[in-house]
C-alpha cells in the first residue's frame, strides 16, 4: 500500500475491525496488530517480544492483549508489558482514521522502548544427567550439567542470578499450540554445580517430549533472563509466598542465600494441596536448621479426607492469609518486608488482594512471577 501524507500508511478498512476485536496486518515489513476498544483503534507489533507468539490469536481483555503461548500481557495503547514472562514492550504505532480507512505510521518510541530492543541471549548446550519424579505427583525435576558448550565462547558455565529463568529447546517438538520451546525458572542455585528445572508434566507435545528425554540428551538453553531476584537491602525481610510449582525460584534464592551466608532474613510461606505436593520439603527443612535467618512455613489446603490427619501433619492448614502471616511475622516485618509472590494465576490474585488491600503494602515492595501451568 502507498504512503499517505505525513508518513501514514493505509493498512485496513475500519469495517473489518469490530469493537473489542483484533486484526493482524502485514505492513512496514512486519506484522502489526490492530485492535479496537471503546471505538478507538490502536496498533502494536503482533509478534510477542517474549518468544514470538502470535498476539492476534490471543485474548483482548480491556486494553490488554494476552499472548496465547505463555500468557504475557501488553497494553494495546502503548505496548507496555502488563504481565510477565515478557519484559520487553511491543512497539506501538500512531493511528489515524480517514473515512473508512485505518492509517498508521511508525512513531518515535519512548526511551525505554528504544533501549528495550531484545538482545540476543547466549546459547548453551547442556547435558541432561538426572530425572527425578516426585512420588504421587505429576512433577518432574531435570538436572543438567553446568559445563555446557557456549555458542560464542566454546565450553563455559551457564551463569545466572538466583531466581532467573531460561529458555529450553529440547528438539523434536511439533504441533504444540504454545510453541516448540518453553521458559523455566532455574530452581538450582548458582552455588550448585548443576542446572535444575522442575515442572508439572502435562499432556502436551512439549511436556511429553520433555518427560521422555533420556539421560545424556543435550538440550539447547538460552538465557538467563528475569528480574525476580532477591533484593540487595539486607535490612528488609524477604517474604516469599508460593503456591505449588511456583516455589521453584524460591529454592534457588534460599539455597544461594544459605550457601553464601547472606545476612538477609527470609520467610517462606509455601501453599500446596497436600503434603505429597510439597516440593523440596526435605531440603527446605534442612536449610532452615543451618540458616538462622530462614523460616519455612508449609500449609496444605486440601480437604481433610485427602490430607494427613491432624496427628500426622504438623504444619499449617488453609490458604495463606493475614492471620497466618501475623502468626509468624512481627508487626514491623509485616509493614516493611519485601514480598515475593509466585504461583498459579488464582493464587497470584489472592495474594495481591491480601498484600494491597488487607496489609496495605505499596506496589513497589511487591514482586510477582506467575506460573500459567503450561
Amino acid at each position: 500500500m502507498s504512503k499517505e501524507d505525513g508518513g501514514y500508511q493505509k493498512v485496513a478498512n475500519k469495517k473489518d475491525l469490530k469493537e473489542r476485536g483484533m486484526l493482524k496486518v502485514e505492513v512496514l515489513g512486519k506484522s502489526i496488530l490492530l485492535s479496537m476498544v471503546n471505538g478507538e483503534v490502536y496498533a502494536i507489533d503482533a509478534v510477542c517480544s517474549h518468544e514470538g507468539g502470535p498476539l492476534e490469536d490471543g485474548i483482548l481483555d480491556g486494553f490488554e492483549v494476552e499472548c496465547p503461548w505463555h500468557g504475557s500481557r501488553f497494553d494495546v495503547r502503548t505496548g507496555e508489558v502488563r504481565n510477565p514472562p515478557a519484559d520487553t514492550p511491543q512497539l506501538a504505532y500512531e493511528v489515524k482514521i480517514d473515512g473508512d480507512w485505518i492509517l498508521i505510521k511508525e512513531k518515535l518510541q519512548p526511551e525505554e522502548q528504544q533501549l528495550g530492543v531484545k538482545k540476543e541471549l547466549p546459547l548453551y548446550e547442556l547435558n541432561l544427567f538426572q530425572k527425578i519424579k516426585a512420588e504421587g505427583t505429576d512433577i518432574m525435576s531435570f538436572k543438567f550439567s553446568n559445563q555446557g558448550k557456549n555458542s560464542d565462547s566454546g565450553k563455559s558455565s551457564f551463569n545466572y542470578t538466583a531466581g532467573q529463568y531460561a529458555y529450553f529447546d529440547i528438539g523434536g517438538v511439533k504441533n504444540d499450540p504454545k510453541g516448540p520451546n518453553r521458559h523455566f525458572t532455574i530452581a538450582s542455585s548458582p552455588t550448585e554445580n548443576f542446572i535444575m528445572i522442575s515442572t508439572r508434566i502435562r499432556d502436551t507435545p512439549y511436556k511429553k517430549q520433555l518427560a521422555s528425554l533420556e539421560e545424556g540428551t543435550v538440550v539447547k538453553v538460552k538465557g538467563p533472563e528475569g528480574k525476580f531476584v532477591l533484593h540487595d537491602d539486607c535490612s528488609k525481610t524477604a517474604v516469599f509466598l508460593s503456591g505449588g510449582i511456583g516455589v521453584t525460584p524460591f529454592r534457588s534464592m534460599i539455597k544461594n542465600a544459605t550457601d553464601k551466608r547472606l545476612p538477609v532474613k527470609i520467610a517462606l510461606f509455601d501453599s500446596n494441596r497436600n503434603e505429597q505436593n510439597i516440593l523440596y520439603k526435605d531440603e527446605f527443612d534442612e536449610w532452615a536448621n543451618i540458616n538462622q535467618n530462614l523460616m519455612i512455613v508449609h500449609t496444605i489446603t486440601g480437604e481433610e479426607r485427602s490430607s494427613p490427619p491432624a496427628s500426622e501433619w504438623n504444619g499449617e492448614r488453609g490458604r495463606i492469609d493475614k492471620s497466618m502471616l501475623a502468626k509468624y511475622l512481627t508487626k514491623e516485618e509485616l509493614d516493611n518486608s519485601i514480598y515475593y509472590t509466585c504461583g498459579p494465576p488464582t493464587m497470584i490474585d489472592a495474594m495481591q488482594t491480601l498484600l494491597q488491600k488487607d496489609l496495605q503494602i505499596p506496589k513497589d515492595r511487591i514482586l510477582i512471577e506467575e506460573f500459567t501451568g503450561y
